[in-house]
């Protein structure tokens, strides 16, 4: 009779608590996910730009693979695709309040998938890498060129990358048993 009233002498309450525990774990195990890609693309962007922009002048073209994939120093003052060319500060804001709306959406969803944390990682870290472009050089610094395809860099990598894999770990979501 002592032990009834002991915290564990429920097995379905201390039960409850360990998952409750075990899923605090995982939401902050997909939050370092979603930080350190983002600070990783990030990175690894602001170094590739800076890289470019010190050692090439603009249009420059380093062949990397003829007729297929060169180093092209590029600067896009739109946005993707180069739409809307020399509306910089509009660009901006609009990109700012992207931003925000994204990180608003994505608090609530890092913690559904490890998938949607790693797409938010690099979604966020690529959105905010050009960001840093547009209101520190007056636009983006493209680089990796596919022949058949606007010049681009590690930002929009990571963007493109990170909205697939929100995109699919919404999916895998959603085929998931409610019951499980």
């Amino acid at each position: 009779m002592g032990t009834e009233g002991a915290p564990d002498a429920d097995p379905r309450a201390a039960v409850a608590r360990a998952i409750d525990r075990r899923e605090k774990r995982e939401i902050r195990h997909r939050w370092k996910v979603a930080a350190v890609l983002a600070a990783a693309v990030f990175v690894a962007d602001q170094i590739t730009k800076s890289i470019i922009r010190a050692t090439m002048v603009l249009g420059e073209d380093i062949p990397v693979i003829p007729n297929l994939f060169a180093i092209t120093r590029v600067r896009n003052e739109g946005i993707a695709f180069s739409l809307f060319p020399g509306r910089q500060g509009l660009i901006a804001t609009l990109t700012i309040v992207a931003l925000g709306v994204i990180a608003l959406a994505l608090m609530r969803l890092v913690g559904r998938n490890t998938w949607i944390a790693a797409g938010a990682g690099l979604l966020f870290g690529g959105s905010l890498g050009n960001l840093v472009d547009r209101l520190l050089h007056g636009g983006v610094t493209d680089f990796l060129d596919l022949t058949r395809w606007p010049a681009f860099n590690i930002a929009d990598i990571g963007i493109t990358c990170g909205a697939a894999l929100v995109v699919f770990g919404l999916l895998r979501d959603a085929d998931r048993d409610p019951e499980t």
